[in-house]
């Protein structure tokens, strides 16, 4: 003890007292009242896309959506347009395109990255959520990979999703999360407090003293109802009522089945807001399906991946190809009015505190290239991204793009992979 009494103050302030409060999602509002957090969302859909049908013609601030992107209409104030990039290095077709779209050829994918840089204290570093990500994925193929390029599963059940997230781990005989919100963290741990307090200095028991007095007034105003102003329910997750069909473990997993497919998908996205909302984590990927997908929605009479394969874009194939892709962008409205819907700490929208990335692994389906992908950032950031604009790369890396994301959740690199093209993020993007 008296060789580290220092350090041990530092980390009951830092742990022992923080730590606890950290994991009660509704005292982090109060917490860090005034303040807000960015948060980055990243999206995928399957299959690429047909570039002359999904990139928008324009200029940077007056630009035309294409076919495959029009359902943003509505929305495209709150997004930015990227055309020109290319994948370099690494695998080809499907495989290596997801295998690269969110690693750059690092050994980790970004979300992986920015989760362990920006969520260290809270209680999820990251979320990795699927929309049948994992029905028919033989090869196991994912966008997200922690270090040593270790694939992420993505998990399809949001209902035990959130579970997970929201109930935390308590067995039987356990406390429930809301009678933990009730009782005083400091209460619990006073009995150490006190025999500690004995043993300090009058320098160091000041400090303790203080930080204690600290700790309770912000443990009051979570007691009473803080200022979080509602920002953190979740009372309205799932309203519909939506069950885990029974046969979950059957074959096909009936969660699978492509009748549940939009309310899955919509499911996890609430998810994802009610988690920033909360400050569970500030990090969220979400995967649909997966590449070569074999998925059928709106009775749409081909899978997916048959659909890219469109031969020329004028084709009845081509036709079908763009309707998917306009589902894909609806639900990816559907995100973005989300976060758009919900107030942050400091009076912005959860949207404009946020960064999203909607990603694919192939540019041209047809030609199963990693050229002028499809991508589209949302949100603002937190104010370092300037949305309702169409940006032309020419060719450069998607690596530069991966870095800039990163910084803009004021996260310091100048490289992220792929260096090729040079080091730094895109130019004139932030």
């Amino acid at each position: 003890m008296k060789a580290n009494r220092r350090q041990f103050v530092k980390g009951l302030a830092g742990a022992a007292l923080a730590a606890p409060l950290a994991s009660i999602p509704w005292s982090r509002s109060a917490f860090a009242a005034g303040t807000a957090a960015k948060r980055a969302v990243f999206v995928y859909i399957p299959d690429g896309a047909i570039p002359e049908l999904f990139h928008p013609s324009g200029s940077e601030t007056n630009f035309t959506l294409a076919p495959m992107t029009s359902p943003l209409e509505r929305v495209k104030q709150h997004c930015v347009f990227t055309r020109g990039l290319t994948m370099y290095e690494g695998g080809s077709t499907h495989e290596g395109g997801v295998a690269k779209v969110l690693t750059g050829n690092s050994d980790s994918s970004l979300d992986y990255f920015l989760g362990q840089r920006v969520g260290a204290d809270l209680p999820f570093k990251s979320l990795h959520l699927g929309v049948g990500a994992n029905f028919q994925n033989g090869a196991g193929n994912v966008v997200s990979y922690s270090s040593g390029k270790i694939p992420i599963t993505m998990n399809d059940n949001p209902l035990n999703a959130f579970e997970n997230i929201f109930a935390g781990s308590a067995g039987p005989g356990d406390e429930t999360l809301a009678n933990r919100r009730k009782r005083s963290i400091l209460d619990a741990v006073m009995g150490d407090l006190t025999r500690l307090n004995a043993r300090l200095g009058a320098n160091e028991r000041e400090k303790l003293e203080k930080h204690t007095a600290s700790v309770r007034e912000v443990e009051q105003r979570i007691l009473d109802g803080g200022n979080s102003g509602g920002v953190c329910t979740t009372g309205s997750f799932n309203s519909g009522g939506f069950t885990v069909p029974e046969g979950y473990h059957g074959y096909p997993p009936k969660i699978h089945l492509e009748e549940h497919f939009e309310t899955i998908g919509k499911l996890q996205m609430d998810l994802i807001t009610q988690s920033f909302a909360c400050d569970m984590t500030r990090v969220a990927t979400l995967m649909w399906s997966h590449p070569v997908s074999p998925t059928r929605v709106r009775n749409i009479d081909q899978g997916h991946h048959d659909t890219s394969h469109y031969g020329n874009r004028d084709s009845a194939t081509a036709q079908k190809f763009v309707k998917y892709k306009q589902y894909f962008m609806e639900q990816f409205r559907y995100l973005i009015e989300s976060l758009d819907s919900r107030t942050d700490s400091d009076g912005n929208s959860l949207l404009y505190n946020s960064v999203i990335f909607l990603c694919s692994e192939l540019g041209d389906s047809n030609d199963h290239d990693h050229k002028d992908m499809p991508f589209i950032l949302a949100g603002n950031a937190g104010g370092a991204l300037q949305t309702g604009r169409y940006l032309d790369f020419d060719g450069d890396a998607h690596s530069k793009l991966l870095v800039s994301i990163a910084n803009m959740m004021d996260v310091s690199i100048d490289s992220y992979g792929y260096t090729g093209h040079g080091r730094g993020g895109l130019p004139g993007l932030i």
